[in-house]
């Protein structure tokens, strides 16, 4: 269930050309036709360069703590 524990990701959902991130985690970033188009082990407070994506909407996803976390990404 999402809703009981809401659990950030990402710190930034607009983004130009990093992503920063609230928790460690092994993240993917999925496109919106379903395809992983990086993935990374980000740092807490740390960044992950998506310079050479297309913009777009993107889901980024990772296990925080055991519990699986998504949260939309628009590149700009």
């Amino acid at each position: 269930d999402f809703s009981s524990a809401k659990t950030t990701l990402v710190k930034n959902t607009v983004v130009s050309n990093e992503i920063i991130f609230a928790q460690d985690a092994k993240v993917s970033v999925v496109d919106m036709n379903g395809q992983v188009v990086k993935t990374a082990l980000v740092a807490k407070n740390g960044n992950l360069n998506v310079a050479e994506l297309p913009k777009g909407t993107y889901l980024v996803t990772a296990v925080v703590n055991g519990k699986a976390v998504s949260q939309k990404v628009i590149k700009k």
